[in-house]
């Protein structure tokens, strides 16, 4: 996003105004693209700064409470072909991944997980959730379309931060019990945003490996998150 440039001072003011760190992922500060006026700094590299002298807080999330199954009854991934919607993506990733799985990632559990009962100021719903039995890991899929402009940080924060909102234990149990998976009790949960090659996000990844944003490379080392990057070829989904 472009527009009015700020300093560093003004940026860091932002943050410090967030009174809820759970939901911290949802301000729109974090897609501020472009430098500072004064330092010349990228405004996400001050955000994850930020974040990584506050990390105590962010890993001491707590998860929702939620009532109701994980496990939605009646999704059955039924698409719209002409359609580009995150929504409408995520439903073909699960088709395609639900029964063999999709190489890297895993099986696909199911789409649109709801975090929470509410359905007003809801902290959000996982956009895909996949078992991989390879890595002996629960993936926390956070997906975004092609064109989506947000930055990679942002993607980074809201997919961890699902991950620590989610109570691990029961999404396990309720789709082993309503879904008739075999998930291991134990299992991790690896939380993964998931962009497409040539993306906004993909391209802050490499600017990333060339030493760009050295501090997006240390908030995902410390929050363990772990960026997937996948493109489409012949109609098909694929982790490159």
């Amino acid at each position: 996003m472009g527009g009015e440039r700020y300093t560093r001072e003004e940026q860091i003011a932002k943050f410090e105004k967030v009174k809820d760190i759970r939901f911290f992922y949802k301000k729109k500060f974090l897609n501020n693209s472009g430098k500072t006026k004064d330092t010349n700094e990228f405004y996400s590299e001050i955000a994850a700064e930020w974040i990584i002298e506050h990390i105590d807080g962010f890993k001491q999330i707590t998860p929702i409470h939620r009532n109701a199954s994980y496990y939605t009854e009646g999704h059955d991934g039924k698409y719209r072909p002409e359609s580009t919607s995150e929504k409408n993506i995520a439903k073909r990733i699960f088709q395609q991944g639900k029964q063999e799985g999709i190489p890297g990632i895993g099986i696909i559990l199911d789409y649109e997980t709801p975090l929470n009962d509410e359905l007003e100021n809801s902290a959000g719903k996982i956009d895909l959730l996949a078992f991989d039995q390879k890595n002996n890991v629960l993936r926390i899929l956070e997906l975004k379309r092609p064109d989506n402009d947000e930055s990679m940080l942002r993607c980074v924060l809201e997919a961890y931060s699902y991950s620590k909102l989610v109570d691990r234990e029961k999404l396990i149990l309720d789709f082993n019990r309503d879904g008739n998976f075999n998930i291991p009790e134990g299992i991790p949960i690896v939380a993964c945003p998931l962009v497409f090659r040539n993306s906004v996000q993909h391209k802050e990844l490499q600017e990333m490996q060339e030493g760009l944003r050295q501090n997006l490379k240390k908030l995902i080392e410390q929050l363990e998150v772990r960026p997937m990057i996948i493109e489409k070829k012949r109609n098909h989904i694929q982790c490159i």
